[in-house]
């Protein structure tokens, strides 16, 4: 299993879910991690998780729709540790409802996060990954590839998110910089019980493999992504997803 000590990794959106298990994964391989959230207590309890493990991990207060916040957090991984080598953008927001019930503020506030977040974060990454030749990973979802009813704007936004990824995958590919998605399917996450209403057995039946994924499996694809073993890999959308779009 290759070693990441030698890595600087940024994750936003990195209190729960795939984003926590991400870092914690970072970590443990020897990364030191950066982390950004909004959630100021939970960042503060996880850097401190991590550091009971020997792991090196800092947090700031991170709000990816302001440029001003995704350019202090990939400064606060250049003061601390010298360099940014991966970036992994997994913020993100859903919206539950029929279109008839969906509106503009709701639009705004998926679309904000999701899409606008992303290209600010990775707008404010350039510089430091042009100099270690770095990567950047987005998350995305199987909601790219396919529609999905009452779901229209997180449907739409991810769309968006992959289609940002590719082109900036081939704009940054002369700098060095490789970029790429992970796209999961159901995850046992938060997010999967807001959008089922609590019962996330619902979407997990859909899966060939008959259940959802942990937030560990998903942060697996993120991990390897990051990894000298993916140096040729990029403009990629890695389905983990169970079989579900096979």
């Amino acid at each position: 299993m290759e070693s990441l000590s030698n890595k600087v990794i940024l994750i936003s959106g990195a209190t729960s879910g795939i984003g926590r298990a991400a870092a914690k994964l970072f970590a443990e391989r020897g990364a030191a991690v950066v982390l950004g959230s909004r959630r100021k207590e939970r960042g503060e309890e996880l850097v401190e998780e991590i550091r009971r493990g020997r792991g090196r991990a800092v947090f700031r207060v991170t709000d990816v729709t302001k440029h001003a916040d995704n350019e202090a957090l990939v400064d606060l991984a250049s003061t601390t540790f010298g360099k940014l080598d991966v970036a992994f953008n997994n913020a993100g927001v859903e919206a539950i409802g029929s279109l008839l019930d969906l509106d503009d503020a709701t639009y705004d506030r998926v679309f904000d996060t999701n899409v606008r977040g992303v290209f600010s974060a990775i707008r404010a990454q350039i510089p430091a990954l042009e100099r270690t030749r770095g990567s950047i990973i987005v998350t995305s979802s199987t909601a790219a590839t396919r529609g999905f009813a009452n779901a229209a704007l997180y449907t739409a936004s991810k769309h968006a998110v992959e289609g940002l990824m590719k082109s900036a995958a081939h704009e940054l590919a002369p700098l060095g910089i490789r970029v790429n998605a992970v796209s999961p399917g159901p995850t046992s996450t938060d997010m999967l019980d807001r959008f089922t209403g609590g019962e996330p057995d619902i979407m997990a039946r859909r899966v060939p493999l008959g259940r959802a994924a942990t937030p560990e499996e998903v942060a697996q694809a993120a991990v390897w992504l990051a990894t000298d073993a993916a140096r040729f890999v990029s403009g990629i959308a890695l389905p983990v997803n169970g079989g579900l779009t096979a």
